[in-house]
């Protein structure tokens, strides 16, 4: 199948780092740049997926939920939040 050739859905049953990464636990530990790179990567074989794929619209769902997280936390703006700010970072992950 075209997804396994190009990206491997993690087995949650093989190995506690396959199990960590099915459930997207270990997004937190990720570098920006590990963060990005899978997070552009994943998106754009989002249209060549069959329907079934649900766990990849997941995985950059929760990547760009943290490359969020990350990004609004790094700014020097005091750290209320607004409607605008909240909207900008969900559409980054929309699907």
């Amino acid at each position: 199948m075209i997804t396994e050739l190009l990206f491997h859905i993690p087995n949650p049953m093989n190995t506690a780092q396959e199990f960590s990464r099915f459930y997207h636990l270990d997004i937190q530990n990720l570098s920006d740049e590990e963060l990005s790179t899978e997070f552009y990567s994943l998106r754009s074989i989002l249209y060549w997926l069959p329907p079934d794929k649900q766990w990849i619209k997941q995985r950059v769902q929760e990547l760009g939920k943290e490359y969020g997280r990350r990004h609004y936390a790094q700014q020097t703006q005091p750290a209320k939040t607004t409607i605008e700010s909240q909207s900008k970072v969900l559409r980054t992950v929309e699907l």
